[in-house]
């Protein structure tokens, strides 16, 4: 199913080249955090958008050469389903049907690995008070 390069929506399927850019699949204390697999294309648009969501979960974590071997193990997970989720998402906005259940499944789990490795949504900063807001003016 998510071995078909069809599968990756349009919007998502071109890697940011500034993100790719310098980026290999190995860190720099040689350990790799995308594991290659034999007979897989590492070029495929697949496999250089999980690559880029690992990359990029990874550098949110302080950066592969920081990650212990089970952080990156989640960060795989977590890449793996986000591709997945990706794709069943691509199908809605194609008009193909899709498991719901699978979707919301899918979903859950990478929010669960999510919280695992300590990512959270931004909390938005906090508006001044109306007396920091005054002080601030004079």
């Amino acid at each position: 199913m998510f071995g078909q390069a069809s599968s990756i929506p349009p919007a998502v399927s071109r890697p940011s080249s500034a993100r790719l850019a310098g980026v290999s699949a190995q860190s720099h204390t040689g350990s790799p955090l995308v594991l290659p697999f034999r007979g897989i294309n590492g070029n495929s648009l697949l496999a250089r958008r999980y690559r880029e969501v690992a990359v990029a979960i990874a550098d949110d974590l302080g950066g592969p050469d920081k990650l212990s071997e089970p952080t990156k193990i989640l960060v795989r997970q977590a890449a793996s389903l986000t591709l997945q989720v990706e794709s069943l998402q691509s199908k809605i906005v194609s008009g193909e049907d899709v498991d719901a259940e699978q979707l919301v499944r899918l979903s859950n789990v990478l929010g669960r690995t999510l919280q695992r490795l300590g990512l959270k949504r931004p909390v938005p900063p906090k508006a001044p008070s109306l007396a920091e807001y005054l002080a601030a003016k004079r």
